[in-house]
């Protein structure tokens, strides 16, 4: 769905609250698209692999400091 915003409002992007779409811009155009709904997904092997390679390479180390 391509969505007109009025006048102050330029250009939306990502999810203003939990009803299950978000916005976008594609081609200069303000899009609204529904949000997938990924509930009883069973990650196939290859998924399994590429978060886990994706977990090794991009993993930040995170310090606590005690107290």
């Amino acid at each position: 769905m391509i969505a007109e915003l009025i006048i102050p409002i330029e250009t939306l992007r990502g999810s203003l609250r939990k009803d299950g779409y978000y916005f976008r811009m594609h081609n200069g155009k303000q899009i609204v698209q529904r949000c997938p709904n990924r509930k009883g997904h069973v990650k196939t092997a290859a998924e399994a692999m590429n978060q886990e390679r994706f977990i090794k390479k991009y993993r930040k180390n995170r310090h606590r400091m005690p107290g």
